[in-house]
């Protein structure tokens, strides 16, 4: 029995296979985790190559992408009719409890947080190669 209790202990405590990243994929990784940290907190995330205009990903852009995806979600089950309502009084208001129920409840989703995340990844994914060439050039 006891080596039966050891074999489930080994299983139950087996550890995931290592992820290992090349050194593309991990600047790759870094780069959008930064343009998401950045668009999360307010603010544009653009670069230029050189002879290029300037790219990246506007607030502007991420709004219209978030409008896009709570647009989508605000005819599902479960929203209240007066959600987008409630969401423009509170903000009106400044009731930041309220505004943030309100959005929540409108994005429909378990977690809003990682839900934007992601939206600001799948704007991001395109740009890395540029992203990471304007960066190589600047460092030059």
């Amino acid at each position: 029995m006891s080596e039966l209790q050891a074999a489930q202990w080994q299983y139950d405590n087996k550890l995931p296979p290592e992820v290992s990243e090349t050194p593309q994929e991990l600047a790759e990784r870094h780069w959008i985790e930064e343009g998401i940290d950045q668009l999360m907190r307010g603010a544009d995330y653009m670069f230029q190559r050189r002879m290029r205009p300037k790219q990246g990903v506007t607030q502007e852009r991420f709004a219209e992408a978030v409008d896009e995806f709570a647009m989508g979600q605000l005819g599902l089950q479960g929203a209240s009719k007066s959600v987008l309502g409630r969401l423009l009084l509170a903000a009106h208001f400044k009731i930041v409890s309220e505004a943030r129920s309100a959005a929540d409840e409108l994005m429909a989703v378990p977690n809003t947080d990682s839900v934007l995340r992601e939206i600001a990844h799948t704007l991001l994914k395109p740009l890395v190669k540029d992203g990471l060439l304007a960066q190589a050039e600047e460092a030059e």
